[in-house]
């Protein structure tokens, strides 16, 4: 049988002594697929062994280990769904050994099992007692891979106190069996954001920086697109904080921000008389902060299209933002000082933490309500 594989399945097989392999990379290098594909193999070939594939949540395995597992047991003609124990978690092999797969949120398995073969994928998901739990339930070989985007991370100390461990870090680049579209996709990182670009594309550790965005771009008028792609505003009501209005355009990759009000002080009655002065069609719809509903029931009986925005996590809305290279009109002053101050929040230590600073955010929080609603049916917005 001839099987495409990658570098980082050679290394698998000159590391075999190894009890600690841990592979750090970027997208789509192919560390999880050959990581697999090399355990079952190794498992056909050693009966009666164990083998745990572990992450942080089930439905994270359920949506990309357990693809590749069922699929890497099919193209080896091994599959059989008689044994594929899909609701007690494990497929057992002809020789005996046995594929397991479960969360560390399940405290039972994490605690309770042992295993001469441990996978955790995506590794700095989990935490440091939880890595040590499975670890020292592990006779054998254990196997990490993950993207660096943690600045800190029980990983990077594990490389630095083992002994028994090999490293090896890889990029797409390693990956010959990427199309042209994923390739284009994943270097147009490189104008969207720094961080994600080092992460994602070439498989390093991010940069300690507390700037939540670290690229984007100042457009003049004459530059700034007055047509296609999708149109979208958004508000997000304040009073002695400000209130903010921005008209977003989305094309292709591109975002386009512009400022139409940004304003202290506005009642209801002083936000409709702004509105009319920014010559916002009424009918238009306006995605609006749905914390305050007082607020927008107040703008309707005004006549205005204002709707409540579906909120994600500001975490979720901030990663929305980073897939777009980033444009800001040249007269956004209020926009382009937010992206320039919004920060990240740190611990005492001065360690950044997965939490932005609730200040310098009313244009940004506009922004996530455009890209948010965008994803929506196309009727509740206008494609131009």
């Amino acid at each position: 049988m001839n099987i495409k594989t990658t570098e980082i399945y050679e290394v698998l097989e000159s590391n075999i002594d190894k009890r600690l392999l841990i592979f750090q990379g970027s997208a789509r290098s192919g560390k999880t697929y050959n990581i697999i594909l090399w355990l079952v193999i190794y498992l056909l070939q050693t009966p009666n062994k164990t083998l745990s594939i572990v992450r942080k949540t089930l439905p994270a395995i359920k949506g990309s280990v357990l693809r590749d597992l069922k699929e890497i047991l099919e193209m080896l003609n091994q599959y059989d769904g008689n044994r594929w124990k899909k609701q007690e978690g494990y497929f057992e092999l002809p020789n005996g050994s046995v594929i397991e797969w479960f969360s560390t949120d399940e405290e039972q398995k994490l605690r309770g099992r042992k295993r001469q073969i441990l996978f955790i994928n995506e590794a700095n998901e989990i935490s440091r007692d939880e890595y040590v739990q499975l670890a020292i339930r592990t006779t054998e070989k254990i196997i990490l891979d993950y993207n660096p985007s943690d600045l800190y991370s029980y990983i990077y100390d594990l490389l630095e106190t083992e002994d028994d461990v090999y490293f090896h870090k890889s990029t797409y680049k390693d990956n010959p069996f990427l199309s042209d579209e994923i390739v284009k996709e994943i270097e147009s990182l490189k104008d969207k954001d720094e961080n994600l670009w080092r992460v994602f594309g070439l498989g390093e550790r991010g940069i300690a920086t507390n700037s939540v965005f670290s690229k984007y771009e100042v457009l003049k008028d004459e530059d700034f697109p007055k047509d296609g792609g999708i149109k979208i505003r958004a508000l997000d009501f304040g009073f002695n904080d400000p209130t903010a209005i921005i008209e977003c355009r989305i094309i292709n990759d591109n975002l386009y921000v512009k400022e139409l009000l940004y304003s202290q002080g506005l009642t209801a009655e002083d936000l409709v008389y702004k509105i009319e002065q920014i010559n916002m069609d009424r009918t238009d719809d306006l995605w609006c902060d749905n914390a305050r509903p007082e607020m927008i029931q107040d703008l309707k009986r005004k006549r205005i299209n204002a709707k409540p925005v579906i909120k994600n996590t500001i975490l979720h809305g901030i990663d929305l933002i980073k897939r777009h290279k980033v444009y800001i009109h040249e007269d956004s002053k209020n926009t382009i000082n937010e992206f320039k101050e919004y920060k990240w929040k740190t611990d005492k230590d001065g360690r950044i933490l997965d939490a932005p600073v609730d200040l310098n955010n009313h244009s940004i929080d506009c922004v996530r309500y455009c890209l948010e609603m965008s994803n929506k049916p196309k009727g509740k917005i206008k494609i131009l």
